[in-house]
């Protein structure tokens, strides 16, 4: 019983370790077909109906008599870009295709380095992919993709504002539809609003579905094993669904009615997507582009147009960090998109618990050790009684040896003499794997926020350690070392870890069996190996964790010598 308890303990802590590093689960994924294959047009319980134009609206146009149908090519013709600042962010706009060129973040820095460039979130390379490109899921349908959108102006400066703003960007097809897009712009959110306006001025009815087209690749050029891809809320339900499962995975829902709250391509800091007014007639589809990016597709309901009537789409716009905080304020379900796997429900009570500590400790490595000793209170009683326990085992170790040579050859007799030692002694075997397995959901859950938290990201803590998120390394080697992760150095943090791990081995009783007491040894060798490449803020909650459960153990040895 002892020995298969001490393998069990020690097997499921490898296999959480390993599991946490090179798995990121997500949610149970479902959704639409690729756009590999041509897609019918979505099933709607009803069509969107346009409505008359005003007499206002139809003073302001002229009417070209051709059918929309009848697709042309508008003259080429000079393009501008459009400026928009806010306090949280720099946005570029153009007015070709009325496209987002460029979004920078004001608050978040690409790297580490003291001249680093604001974050950006427009990853994708080609002018074609830029996001919120607008098209019709019929071929023959009118050509906005590269459509000159005039703009009202060219500059929107919002720092110093506490009202909104919008940019109005207008497009007349040569065959009679006009396309209005209308930003607004607020001076201390992420959110943007995006109005699509749509006018037939021609003679003939059109009827087709609107596109709107999200583009991304990764905001992060080194991404450890954490989750990168498309994620959404559909009926209430967080879909994360990685580049190369979209078309397996999205195919589940491509003929059913759902709602819809929001799309998004996120990866472990940040997310851009859209949240489409109405949720219940707009369906998703998404494909890969590139290696690791994603094409995302807003497909509106049906539409019917006849000759001098409009249509108006609502979508809400949003680039930025997956703050949780800032998330939630938001209201609109874009929290869920943080999402630290199957010990979520623990792991955000204790994020939650980091984020407060930080307003009176401005120091998250600081923080991280006030976090680790909390919890280790909290489990002090457990694993005090989980090392009396293997203390009291390792005094049978004598007797149990005795047993086993004597029923070597009769495994029934000797589980039978043993249990009835165990009953006599009043010992239970498993005493000291029990209160550390019941310890493990705690530990995953603050793993997984340690390496998912934007709050680490380019959180200095002291000495040699500026990036919490990022593995520590004393000194910078010209050269690289086969296995771990650039920039190659010396990872003192890991290195005091393995100490710990192997001074806290000498101190726990051993068991009676050689081979046992030979893996246990291993651990910390195998331990430092892992963490290597974790993140310094991981590792520091884990030596931490060590050297306290060092003193506890002290202390215990201490009274019960």
């Amino acid at each position: 019983m002892e020995k298969r308890a001490l393998i069990a303990f020690v097997l499921s802590m490898a296999i959480f370790v390993v599991w946490a590093y090179f798995f990121s689960p997500s949610q149970p994924p479902s959704g639409p077909p690729s756009e590999e294959t041509p897609a019918a047009a979505p099933e709607h319980p009803e069509q969107d109906r346009a409505v008359p134009l005003n007499q206002e609206t139809q003073e302001a146009v002229s009417a070209p008599s051709e059918s929309p149908a009848e697709k042309t090519t508008a003259p080429p013709a000079q393009t501008r870009d459009i400026t928009v600042r806010t306090k949280l962010y720099t946005a570029v706009f153009t007015e070709s295709g009325g496209r987002l060129k460029s979004l920078t973040l004001n608050q978040y820095r690409a790297s580490i380095e003291p001249d680093s460039p604001p974050k950006e979130l427009v990853t994708v390379k080609s002018p074609a992919d830029w996001p919120l490109g607008l098209s019709f899921l019929r071929e023959d349908g009118p050509d906005l993709s590269q459509a000159l959108f005039k703009a009202d102006q060219t500059k929107i400066d919002l720092t110093g504002a506490s009202n909104q703003t919008s940019l109005v960007m207008t497009y007349t097809d040569p065959n009679g539809l006009q396309v209005v897009r209308t930003y607004t712009f607020r001076p201390d959110s992420y959110l943007i609003d995006m109005r699509l306006t749509l006018r037939n001025l021609s003679t003939a009815t059109i009827d087709d579905n609107l596109v709107v087209e999200l583009a991304s690749e990764p905001f992060m050029q080194k991404q450890r094993y954490s989750f990168a891809g498309f994620g959404a809320m559909v009926d209430d339900e967080l879909l994360e669904i990685k580049v190369k499962d979209l078309e397996e995975d999205l195919e589940k829902i491509k003929n059913r009615n759902y709602v819809l709250n929001w799309a998004v391509y996120e990866d472990q800091y940040f997310l851009a997507g859209l949240l489409p007014q109405d949720k219940e007639k707009t369906r998703v589809q998404a494909a890969p582009l590139g290696e690791r990016g994603v094409r995302i597709k807003f497909i509106n309901a049906p539409l019917v147009m006849p000759p001098k009537t409009e249509k108006e789409y609502n979508f809400t716009i949003f680039y930025g960090p997956k703050d949780y905080s800032l998330l939630k304020s938001l209201g609109n379900d874009l929290h869920r998109a943080i999402y630290f796997g199957w010990f979520d429900i623990l792991s955000k009570p204790l994020l939650i618990l980091i984020t407060w500590l930080y307003k009176y400790v401005p120091n998250y490595g600081a923080v991280i050790i006030i976090v680790t000793i909390l919890i280790k209170i909290l489990f002090w009683p457990l694993t005090a009684k989980s090392y009396k326990s293997m203390k009291e085992m390792q005094k049978l170790q004598p007797k149990i040896m005795k047993l086993r040579e004597k029923y070597k050859d009769d495994r029934e007799a000797m589980n039978r003499e043993m249990m009835q030692m165990y009953r006599t002694y009043k010992v239970n075997p498993m005493g000291g794997c029990l209160p550390m397995v019941i310890q493990i959901p705690v530990f995953i859950a603050l793993y997984r926020l340690l390496d998912y938290a934007l709050e680490l990201r380019h959180a200095p803590f002291c000495l040699w350690i500026n990036d919490l998120s990022a593995p520590d390394r004393l000194f910078h080697f010209p050269f690289q070392i086969p296995l771990m992760q650039e920039p190659a150095g010396i990872p003192v943090l890991t290195l005091l870890m393995g100490a710990s791990m192997l001074i806290q081995q000498k101190m726990t009783p051993t068991p009676g069996d050689p081979a046992q007491a030979k893996i246990m040894m291993l651990m910390p060798i195998f331990f430092t190996f892992i963490f290597i490449n974790f993140p310094a803020g991981l590792v520091l909650y884990w030596l931490v964790n060590n050297l306290l459960s060092i003193g506890q153990q002290y202390l215990i040895n201490k009274r019960t010598t």
